[in-house]
Parts: C-alpha cells; structure tokens; sequence
C-alpha cells in the first residue's frame, strides 16, 4: 500500500504544476515572437526578456519536482 503512495504524490504534485508551465511556456514564446514581429528592430530584447521568463517558469517547476520528492520520501 505505501509503494502506491510513492508513486502517485509524486506523480499528482508534478504532473499539473508541468502542465501549467508548459501553457505558461507556450504563451510567453507566442507573444514575444509576435512581439518580434511587429517590431523587428526591439527582437534581441524581446528575445532576451523571453529566456528570462522562460527560466523562471522552468525553476518553478523544478521547485515543485524538489517538493513532490520531498513528499515522497516523507512517506
């Protein structure tokens, strides 16, 4: 019984928050090569300010993978 809990935390804390940091990744991206589009001559600092929102998006992620595995050996 306890084996199926190290499986399922884990899997239940990490599979929404990769989710919705794929959307939240996907929507960034979207914009800022629209961004880029329309004003061609700001696309290095629209580039630039998207890797950071990217970094970002993708250390939540990782602190949530921490968490979830913190949990699991919890149990």
């Amino acid at each position: 019984m306890q084996a199926i809990f190290l499986v399922f935390i884990p899997t239940l804390t990490i599979v929404p928050a990769t989710i919705v940091a794929a959307l939240a990744m996907r929507k960034i991206a979207i914009s800022a090569f629209e961004g880029m589009t329309r004003q061609p001559d700001v696309a290095s600092q629209l580039f630039t300010s998207m890797l950071i929102s990217l970094a970002l998006v993708e250390a939540l992620v990782i602190y949530c993978l921490v968490v979830s595995l913190m949990v699991a050996a919890k149990i």
